[in-house]
């Protein structure tokens, strides 16, 4: 098969590698792939570093700019013509939208959308919030087949009127990531934020891999550990990414006076591999699909603490696989951290149950095979 995989922003985050996923197993299998994406980032070169072709498309972004949207179109229509693929795989709202019209008019035999979190969920103006409904539900009806990773995510698509029999679930899946011993891991992460290895070493890791983005919600993690600091001395944050929310997380942590507690460690290569070094999982996102830092954390035997958004609470049974709390709460954010601090029993109780249902559930050959069946 011909396929083309088309993608909003080309970043490092779980719908970027998902789609690095995808598109390295299919031209394993022989099929002709290329990627089309906004940008010029780590995505665009992991893909040309696997031998894959892509196509950048310097106007395609996450916000709505309809004179740059236009030319994205032209962009899409133009690649979609000239390649002519027997599937269009299309991931996030943006890059759907433009190449799901884009195919239908090309008379592409088969267009899937993968929904990576229905970007209706996300804190915005009610009006904002209809309009991207209604775009979603065209997006779905001009797609042949729309997947989806939850099962929440699932029952909210059936809310939309005649898209029933377009709808597919197939969860995500991953390979274990190859960790760093621990000793390895806490000497990186010693370095990157100037710690001496002996202190950092005494020190309770409260960890996070996250974009940068007000999506995932570290400004309540930051208030938190605010709390936390207070209560555990001993305990620190370090969060792993970049992205737009950077500067205002350095000020919130700065007039907090927390930069001996929270260190933003900015992008490492293959973050999960130094999963090891932390003694706690969180994740505090306010909107999330099914989130890979969690089935790696799970992967790792790591405890976690998470919010009760998009799939989440399909991965972790609260108080037997981790500690599930409300969005934007940071006092119950605060008391979770503090109890998995206090209590070393239930942190390795909770590792080794989530260990057990990441791998038994979340298999990347699985996903491969019902993903390739759909193309077929």
């Amino acid at each position: 098969m011909k396929i083309l995989y088309v993608i909003t922003k080309s970043n490092w985050g779980g719908a970027q590698r998902h789609v690095f996923d995808l598109a390295t197993a299919m031209k394993a299998k022989d099929h002709d792939v290329w990627v089309a994406l906004g940008g010029e980032g780590l995505l665009k070169q992991k893909l040309e570093q696997a031998g894959i072709y892509t196509f950048s498309i310097a106007d395609l972004g996450r916000d709505i700019k309809p004179g740059k949207d236009a030319g994205s179109f032209k962009e899409i229509y133009s690649i979609i013509r000239n390649k002519r693929p027997d599937v269009i795989h299309l991931h996030s709202p943006k890059a759907a939208g433009l190449g799901s019209l884009a195919g239908r008019l090309l008379g592409v035999k088969t267009i899937i959308t993968t929904v990576h979190g229905w970007t209706f969920n996300e804190d915005r103006p009610i009006i904002e919030l209809l309009f991207i409904r209604l775009f979603s539900w065209l997006t779905m009806l001009l797609s042949h087949i729309t997947i989806v990773i939850s099962d929440k995510e699932y029952a909210q698509a059936l809310s939309f009127p005649w898209v029933k029999d377009k709808l597919k679930l197939i969860p995500l899946g991953l390979r274990s990531p190859t960790y760093y011993s621990i000793d390895g891991a806490d000497q990186a992460l010693a370095r990157n934020i100037r710690m001496d290895l002996g202190e950092f070493n005494k020190k309770v890791i409260i960890g996070t891999i996250a974009e940068l983005h007000p999506n995932k919600g570290l400004k309540y993690l930051v208030e938190a550990m605010s709390m936390v600091s207070e209560q555990q001395p001993n305990a620190i944050c370090l969060i792993a990414g970049t992205g737009q929310e950077e500067d205002n997380l350095k000020k919130m942590i700065t007039e907090k006076k927390l930069e001996q507690k929270v260190f933003l460690l900015g992008h490492l290569d293959n973050a999960a591999e130094y999963l090891k070094a932390f003694t706690v999982f969180v994740l505090p996102s306010i909107k999330e699909g099914l989130p890979y830092t969690i089935l790696e954390a799970g992967l790792a035997s790591l405890p976690v603490v998470a919010t009760t958004v998009g799939g989440v609470p399909e991965i972790i049974e609260d108080m037997k696989s981790g500690i599930l709390i409300q969005a934007r709460n940071y006092r119950e954010l605060a008391h979770a951290l503090s109890f998995m601090i206090e209590h070393p029993e239930e942190r390795k109780k909770y590792g080794n149950a989530l260990k057990e249902r990441v791998a038994s559930k979340y298999s990347l050959d699985k996903m491969l095979w019902m993903v390739e069946s759909t193309y077929n």
